[in-house]
């Protein structure tokens, strides 16, 4: 999930920066406390995948290829993931940003 929370994370940032004008504070503030619970989510969901994708024994290595060749195991890895992102709830930051700038004129 790391490239997908990189772009989310860069979208919400470029969000918050223009929604807040030249107060990069106030931004950074927003930034946090928006993607915070979604990256923990994230963080939490990657912990064992070092040792699910490059196990150190003959066994763990049977038991992920096992996992990884089960449909309902893809599936149930595949909707952990999607059920994370789909908590994730983004901005509509072009309109937002526009009627921003609108309002500061």
């Amino acid at each position: 999930m790391g490239t997908g929370s990189a772009v989310i994370g860069a979208y919400v940032l470029a969000g918050e920066l223009a929604l807040a004008g030249d107060d990069h504070r106030t931004a950074f503030a927003r930034y946090e406390d928006r993607l915070r619970p979604y990256v923990t989510q994230c963080q939490e969901g990657g912990r064992g995948a070092g040792a699910f994708l490059a196990p150190a024994t003959r066994d763990a290595l049977d038991a992920r290829n096992a996992a990884l060749n089960s449909p309902s195991a893809v599936a149930a890895m595949l909707q952990q993931g999607h059920d994370i992102s789909a908590a994730l709830a983004l901005e509509d930051y072009p309109a937002r940003s526009a009627a921003a700038v609108r309002a500061r004129w």
